[in-house]
């Protein structure tokens, strides 16, 4: 200490004399320049500033003779701070810079620190390693993990202060890295087997706290993340047991959001949403969501969240707010992200919406765009683009019929019935237009004869149609048309509202109440099944009577409600089994024109390729809408080849060359 201040009085003395630094020495050589050039140049040399004189001394005298009791005396003072005894901190911060700024003087824009390095850098990192490496020896047999880790968390930071204020800046980082090596990386596979542990009991706390420290390590948070993963995919079996038990679509979906929102909290508030984790939470999700149950071919999920969405979308007798709804959407798109069958989500999901829309059972369109929005933030405007047109047409139908009714107000007639009609894209719905039934189903069937009460309605609407669009054809789909009927006959009034097919069978027997099954078929041209269908519901809705072959309304009907819809099937089946098949057909044989149309995109823009490379290519082009299997690819590849759309390489057997 003594020494350094003799030098700092040195550097107060060369402020003093700074008339001679600037004046004299340049004066010397002005002088003797004229006797002989070098001579002149070697004598002005002896003629140092006094700064750089005291430097000089600093050096020789001090840190290269002495440098090792020095360097010694400087490690043991800052062993002595870490031990909680203070130290002359402005001192010790100055004989240790004085390493840097003996060379700092002499060339400036060179190289300044291989003498700090050489002389104390190397064995600063040595002590240090040597200081915690007995430090985390200790503090590990003494505590607990959770407690080390507090203890650890609270030495790393004092040490970055002490760095900072005794050390030059270009040691502090490997110095800090030598505490982290010894602290936490030696003993990173025990505080790892204990992240188990902690995961498996919620000590969220202990978590943030390794966290912290973890990620002080080169791929330490992936190694946590990895761990994580496997967690939160174990804690979500459970979904995935309950999916292959057959459970209600609710159970299914609240058991998701158990595990997902669990885990979005931790994520979120104890590991400060790093991305490892983030990525790590959403694999395990993917991983669930997508997992095979053990009787079913695709997975379960798509069909599960749709029902779920249509349940949560749809008027039924709950006391649920508005926010609450937006909530449960949430929750949906959430978990949506997730399902990689996206064109098999995507049947499923028109299929509901265009039910809810035609039979008019949404709780709003308003809340049926925040559903379409969240998908199409997630998948984009192509994906949602046949659902925001059903709501386009369910607008643009109700303008029409305002419009119709206007008209036909202007013209003063009468319909003598309150008439509405949805006039829907044939392309942008799941219906065939010929039954309405969904579009894999092509049964044709005979032709329905329309009640004479409806018949005119449909008779003025189609001639108003054609006169403000020509050209336009319309389909009438009667198996979606409801109608409304009040009972006149029975001794309290009641309104009902049933299908097309059930009102005409009604309104055929309200000529004559009792009817053969013959005179009924004949009258109103269904099908026999279909038919069967709707008789069954009138009889076990008690609104029909039958006797033998004869049928009869029952004019003694009783009901507690006086306002209600009739079911337009007798069983209430939990899941249409067949509907399912064939949606699973029809999505997997759009899947194969898909993958034979990437097929021939690729081929033909790259002319020729390997399998692996065709393979991969069209992977990546159908990532979106779903994963493709390889053997899907492989039969894909051999129907082009027989269509000459491609050929194999005669001379590279694994290379397909496109024909043109």
């Amino acid at each position: 200490q003594k020494q350094w201040y003799q030098r700092r009085v040195r550097v107060y003395l060369d402020n003093l004399f700074m008339h001679l630094n600037q004046h004299f020495t340049k004066r010397t050589i002005k002088n003797e320049w004229c006797d002989h050039y070098m001579h002149s140049i070697e004598k002005a040399k002896k003629f140092e500033k006094v700064q750089d004189l005291a430097m000089n001394i600093w050096r020789d005298e001090m840190l290269e003779k002495v440098h090792e009791p020095l360097v010694k005396a400087i490690l043991q003072d800052i062993t002595r701070d870490r031990r909680g005894v203070s130290q002359y901190s402005n001192i010790l911060r100055d004989v240790i810079h004085s390493f840097v700024e003996v060379q700092a003087h002499e060339d400036p824009q060179g190289t300044v620190l291989q003498l700090y390095k050489d002389l104390f850098e190397e064995n600063l990192l040595a002590d240090t390693g040597n200081f915690y490496k007995k430090e985390a020896q200790k503090l590990y047999e003494m505590h607990n993990v959770s407690t080390y880790m507090i203890k650890v968390i609270e030495i790393l930071d004092e040490e970055e202060l002490r760095l900072r204020k005794f050390i030059y800046h270009t040691s502090i980082n490997p110095c800090k890295k030598e505490c982290v090596n010894k602290l936490i990386a030696d003993i990173q596979d025990n505080l790892l087997d204990e992240y188990k542990i902690m995961l498996q009991h919620d000590h969220v706390e202990d978590l943030s706290r390794l966290y912290i420290l973890i990620r002080r390590l080169n791929q330490g948070c992936k190694k946590m993340a990895d761990i994580f993963h496997d967690h939160v995919f174990e804690n979500g079996k459970p979904s995935i047991e309950l999916m292959n038990r057959g459970c209600t679509p609710q159970e299914y979906v609240e058991a998701l959001l158990l595990v997902f929102k669990k885990f979005s909290n931790t994520v979120t508030n104890h590991l400060s949403n790093d991305r490892n984790f983030i990525d790590a939470l959403d694999r395990a999700m993917a991983k669930m969501v997508n997992s095979n149950s053990d009787t079913k071919k695709y997975p379960r999920s798509s069909e599960l969240l749709v029902r779920h969405s249509d349940h949560i979308l749809r008027k039924v007798i709950k006391s649920v707010s508005l926010s609450e709804i937006e909530d449960q959407l949430r929750n949906f798109i959430d978990l949506f992200k997730y399902v990689e069958d996206k064109d098999l989500f995507q049947r499923f999901y028109s299929k509901k919406l265009a039910n809810r829309l035609i039979h008019n059972t949404s709780v709003s369109i308003e809340l049926e765009e925040v559903a379409i929005s969240g998908m199409k933030d997630r998948c984009g405007y192509e994906y949602t683009s046949p659902l925001q047109r059903m709501l386009i047409d369910m607008k643009l139908s109700e303008d029409l019929t305002k419009e119709f009714d206007k008209e036909l107000l202007k013209k003063d007639e009468k319909l003598g019935v309150v008439f509405s009609v949805n006039i829907l894209q044939s392309g942008a719905w799941p219906f065939s237009s010929n039954t309405g039934s969904a579009e894999d189903d092509k049964v044709v069937v005979p032709e329905f004869r329309i009640p004479q009460e409806l018949a005119g309605c449909i008779e003025k609407f189609k001639a108003y149609y054609g006169k403000k669009y020509n050209g336009r054809r319309l389909s009438f789909v009667f198996t979606l048309s409801n109608g409304t009927v009040q009972l006149g006959y029975t001794a309290r009034q009641y309104t009902i509202t049933m299908s097309v097919h059930q009102l005409a069978v009604l309104l055929l027997m309200n000529e004559t109440p009792k009817r053969t099954r013959s005179e009924i078929e004949e009258g109103v041209g269904l099908e026999k099944a279909e038919l069967d269908k709707v008789l069954h519901s009138l009889i076990d809705s008690k609104l029909v009577r039958v006797d033998g072959d004869s049928y009869e309304i029952n004019t003694e009907y009783v009901n507690k409600k006086s306002k209600f819809k009739l079911p337009s099937s007798s069983v209430k089946e939990r899941a249409d089994e067949k509907e399912v098949e064939q949606t699973h057909q029809s999505v997997e044989e759009d899947r194969r024109l898909y993958i034979q149309a990437a097929i021939v995109r690729s081929a033909k823009s790259r002319k020729q390729l390997t399998h692996n490379e065709l393979i991969q290519e069209v992977i990546n082009l159908s990532k979106d809408r779903f994963t493709p299997s390889v053997s899907m690819i492989k039969k894909c590849i051999e129907v082009l080849i027989e269509k000459q759309y491609l050929e194999r390489n005669s001379d590279q057997k694994d290379m397909y060359k496109y024909l043109a």
